[in-house]
């Protein structure tokens, strides 16, 4: 037959392993917790560090784009004749055919097409 003695101390073994199994647990969640909060600390960081590894690749298509908008823009600059005088400066019969008239493949007839469809006269 069991003595009260002997049963108070299995139960007192009992709670001591579950007392230790329960520092343990504790041990490790304060552990996770220091874990959580420095992540959180680092959070902020680590959104913009993504932030701006996603945007780089934006940024430098960009870039490129801006360059080679340059170029083209200086191409056509290089290939088209020199701009004359802007045609609303004065009206189309004050102006007398230009110099540009006279090169063989000059615009002059497209630009006084625009003159006319600008002001709105109708077509001789």
């Amino acid at each position: 037959m069991s003595s009260p003695l002997h049963e108070v101390r299995l139960e007192l073994e009992v709670t001591r392993a579950q007392l230790s199994t329960c520092q343990q647990d504790l041990e490790r969640t304060r552990r996770q917790l220091v874990d959580l909060e420095e992540l959180i600390r680092d959070l902020p960081e680590i959104f913009e560090r993504k932030f701006h590894q996603r945007l780089q690749p934006l940024l430098d298509q960009q870039q490129l784009l801006a360059h080679d908008n340059h170029t083209l823009r200086e191409q056509a600059r290089r290939q088209l004749p020199p701009a004359g005088p802007d045609p609303r400066s004065a009206p189309e019969d004050q102006q007398g055919p230009g110099p540009e008239a006279q090169r063989p493949g000059s615009f002059a007839p497209l630009r006084a097409l625009g003159r006319r469809w600008l002001s709105r006269q109708a077509p001789p």
